[in-house]
């Protein structure tokens, strides 16, 4: 159960924190099971070249968070209709060249991060198209050997992406748009329209725009047009506490299904000393049902208490100025101890 002391405390911690100017702004919202308990914002949406306000409604660049929001569902909703299975291997699920080794590789290892795949790779230096970018991508070797260790990866879910968009037979944010308004998440999608009030990002010298704001951060899914299975989603506090109610397995929204919840949210990966679930990460395992959550190199984050139904949402735009700011770090390690109790990596 969620500490609500020691939300309170994070809550101060985070105010203090933009206060002394650690990092620009942040949005805090903690919700149980559709409930708001708190929503609060700090600071300020941009600092230069003009200081604009953060507001509960800033959209941010939500970054690896959009594994979970734009790419992961869809995957869930083809394994329930049984249109994927766990052992699929890519061949089978996306019909387009790849490297040799690529063929073994299943949707378990892809939603895992043990496919061995390189971490990262600009995809710029295979072409000018998206198609020989993401064409590129697949003719990469893995690094690391097929099932052998956890080594998380963006390659996985911009896999992900191109099966999704095979499968539904339609462009990957079009699949999301449709979910993201299944699920009430209205201010969520890629590529905002121009005029959303957004939290910046970063100056960037690669970049017309200074600084970024209102496009994709991450480089790789800034070179694929902004629609990345990794990366590229937008989205604000309510959206993503409404996203964390939707699959809260006792009581989810019903374009889910509990019992593929349940799977989704167990340790998959215990045996080679990681804690990952399907696409997710297990900070805490229990029998009754685990903490789950993920992070986003923008300075964003949510928390899922499964059995509870609590959760703590946490945006923050701490890439603004620069990237080369650290400090929110031990911040939200500390507030992820103080709420819910348990460790959690940055």
């Amino acid at each position: 159960m969620m500490d609500m002391k020691g939300l309170a405390l994070f809550n101060e911690q985070i105010r203090q924190a933009v206060e002394e100017e650690k990092f620009p702004g942040a949005v805090l919202l903690a919700g149980r099971n559709g409930e708001t308990l708190l929503h609060e914002a700090y600071g300020y949406a941009q600092l230069l070249p003009t200081r604009d306000p953060m507001t509960k409604d800033t959209s941010f660049d939500i970054a690896s968070l959009t594994k979970l929001t734009g790419t992961w569902p869809a995957i869930m909703k083809l394994l329930q209709e049984g249109k994927l299975t766990l052992h699929d291997t890519m061949p089978e699920m996306l019909d387009r060249p790849m490297h040799p080794a690529l063929k073994e590789v299943t949707l378990w290892n892809l939603l895992t991060h043990t496919a061995g795949f390189v971490p990262d790779c600009w995809p710029d230096k295979f072409g000018e198209t998206r198609q020989e970018r993401i064409d590129g991508l697949l003719s990469l070797e893995p690094v690391k050997p097929r099932n052998g260790q956890v080594l998380y990866s963006d390659l996985s879910f911009i896999f992900l992406g191109e099966i999704i968009a095979q499968a539904y037979g339609k462009p990957q944010d079009q699949v999301a748009r449709e979910i993201f308004d299944e699920l009430g998440m209205t201010h969520t999608t890629y590529n905002p329209a121009r005029g959303t009030y957004c939290a910046a990002t970063e100056f960037r010298t690669d970049r017309d725009e200074a600084p970024v704001r209102g496009t994709v951060h991450d480089e790789t899914s800034w070179m694929l047009g902004g629609v990345a299975g990794h990366a590229g989603v937008f989205s604000t506090a309510e959206d993503l506490g409404r996203f964390c109610a939707a699959i809260i397995p006792e009581r989810c929204h019903p374009f889910f299904e509990k019992d593929w919840l349940d799977k989704a949210f167990a340790n998959q990966t215990a045996h080679l000393g990681e804690n990952r679930c399907l696409g997710w990460i297990a900070y805490r395992e229990r029998r009754e049902g685990n903490i789950i959550g993920h992070t986003g190199f923008t300075g964003t984050s949510l928390w899922i208490d499964t059995v509870s139904g609590e959760y703590v949402v946490l945006l923050t735009n701490r890439v603004h100025p620069t990237r080369k700011n650290y400090t929110l770090f031990p911040i939200r390690r500390a507030g992820f101890r103080t709420v819910f109790g348990v460790e959690m990596m940055v």
